[in-house]
């Protein structure tokens, strides 16, 4: 699957939480997003009078949400993994937020315990990244027939 074709499907299936999405799908996803956040930031940069860029910014945030998630259930789906599984991802968020908030607050928590919620969260971000990159499961699952193996439709 192309870029283009990626990009195409993600956004044609915008809400879609079943089936199945190959890695290609899920990777060009995110690379498109980093690129796109990255030219905010570098048009914010320039133009930092520009105030109506930070409301395009968070539009565009809010608007790849469920997109996001989708193409985030339906990778999981394809190595046979559950799609709540994508609370991993809210458990991490979590963590690094109370780390942030016990890090800066002015209550005495032990430095042991912030290095402990970290390593957790590093450990969740590290099993959820491998979960990501992984092959797509061989022939059908539960959730569908093996993308590789359909022949591919234009989106």
């Amino acid at each position: 699957m192309s870029f283009g074709e990626a990009i195409k499907s993600v956004f044609s299936k915008y809400a879609t939480f079943s089936g199945r999405a190959r890695r290609s799908e899920y990777w060009y996803f995110v690379l498109f997003n980093v690129l796109f956040m990255l030219g905010f930031a570098l048009i914010a940069r320039v133009f930092p009078e520009a105030k109506f860029l930070t409301y395009l910014y968070l539009v565009y945030s809010l608007a790849i949400v469920i997109p996001s998630l989708a193409v985030g259930v339906r990778r999981l789906h394809d190595i046979g993994k559950r799609g709540w599984n994508m609370f991993i991802l809210l458990i991490v968020a979590l963590l690094n937020s109370s780390i942030t908030v016990l890090g800066k607050s002015s209550l005495k928590i032990g430095s042991g315990v912030l290095l402990i919620l970290a390593i957790i969260a590093l450990a969740l971000t590290v099993l959820f990244v491998v979960w990501l990159c992984k092959d797509s499961q061989p022939g059908e699952n539960k959730w569908g027939p093996n993308p590789k193996e359909v022949p591919s439709t234009n989106v």
